[in-house]
């Protein structure tokens, strides 16, 4: 679930636009053609190709929902704006919101150590560890999946979450922490044993009481079993030379926490909304989120609590992508512009911003020349 843009960086014709001239001069409201969003994802029509959904939101509205490509090649079911996919690391935000609304009702503190709740951690390793530096990913603490690949477990094995502590517990740290910034999913699964551990409940359940039930996400929830049933799932791709694409679906992998939810586009443009307008949490909730990590030396992150907040051709953008298997996804906000973008694929090869940057630069007026983060 590599999160890759730290470092840098409406249906039919409904869609209203502010075109920029060249300067910058706002001019009247356009409708750009639906056909402009087509276009970026045409790729994706040819028969039999997997694809995409998106969703996009401006001025508090959702004002466009499309599927592109098919769902399932077995069945040649197409992609519509209700299928579900597999969001790959855009859940580690979710997993932020819960480790932040049990500290806002005094459950726990974000600068207590992770030892706290999780003591089979070896306390000579993880006892200087917190949870906001797991956050930040600047705990040091080790990437599960690059954990089980040298111990020799593929990640598309039954491996319990037992175990997988346990195998986290017997790495050490890949720096002292709050020193640099390295992304873990090892950090974001204990965090997930955190809020379960402190809730009393499965991290699945406390997220479907505390966000997706209030929020009604009713298509979003974590997987922690693999036999679960996930109505209306997309499978997974990737291309192959011989028969056009192959099948990349682990259906034994249960993990959750770094990743995890099943999710459409229409259920991240509601968390997205819900979580700007200052519908999640208490009144401190969103600054906290979107506080920046900051490491030792006094260097601040462009990661704040697993979302990204950075510049695209002068516009702030704050999102995170994610990638498992043949899954793609991207959310993004630019939030003095009010406008939101959601996308969903299940081809592996997909780009992500390569393809909502695109999008945004319709709604933005952009020449698309910026630099992409």
């Amino acid at each position: 679930m590599k999160h890759n843009g730290v470092s840098a960086a409406r249906s039919a014709s409904g869609i209203a636009v502010v075109l920029l001239l060249a300067y910058g001069v706002p001019v009247a409201a356009q409708q750009p053609d639906t056909a402009s969003i087509d276009a970026i994802f045409a790729h994706f029509r040819r028969p039999g190709s997997p694809g995409c959904a998106v969703g996009v939101t401006r001025d508090g509205r959702t004002v466009f929902q499309k599927g592109y490509g098919y769902a399932n090649l077995d069945w040649d079911i197409p992609i519509t704006p209700s299928t579900v996919f597999y969001a790959g690391s855009v859940s580690k935000q979710f997993t932020a919101t819960s480790l932040v609304l049990l500290a806002e009702r005094g459950k726990l503190s974000l600068d207590d150590p992770v030892t706290k709740f999780i003591p089979e951690l070896p306390d000579s390793t993880y006892g200087r560890v917190t949870l906001r530096q797991m956050l930040h990913h600047t705990s040091g603490v080790a990437d599960l999946y690059r954990a089980m690949g040298r111990a020799g477990i593929p990640v598309a094995d039954v491996f319990s979450d037992s175990a997988a502590i346990r195998l986290l517990a017997s790495q050490p740290l890949n720096f002292p922490p709050g020193t640099r910034y390295s992304y873990s999913n090892g950090a974001y699964f204990l965090l997930a044993k955190v809020v379960a551990r402190v809730s009393g409940m499965s991290f699945r359940e406390f997220a479907q009481q505390n966000i997706f039930g209030p929020l009604g996400m009713a298509h979003s929830r974590f997987h922690d079993r693999a036999g679960h049933i996930v109505k209306r799932r997309a499978m997974s791709y990737e291309p192959a030379d011989d028969t056009g694409f192959v099948q990349s679906y682990m259906s034994n992998f249960d993990k959750v926490g770094a990743g995890g939810l099943y999710t459409t586009v229409g259920d991240l443009l509601t968390w997205q909304r819900a979580f700007f307008g200052g519908k999640v949490g208490g009144p401190d909730f969103l600054r906290t989120m979107l506080t920046k990590g900051v490491l030792n030396d006094g260097d601040t992150l462009s990661y704040a609590l697993a979302l990204v907040d950075t510049l695209y051709d002068g516009h702030r953008i704050i999102g995170h992508t994610g990638s498992m298997m043949g899954f793609k996804a991207d959310l993004i906000r630019f939030p003095d512009d009010d406008l939101g973008i959601a996308m969903l694929c299940n081809l592996g090869s997909v780009r992500q911003r390569q393809l909502t940057l695109p999008v945004a630069d319709l709604f933005l007026g952009g020449s698309g020349s910026g630099v992409r983060p």
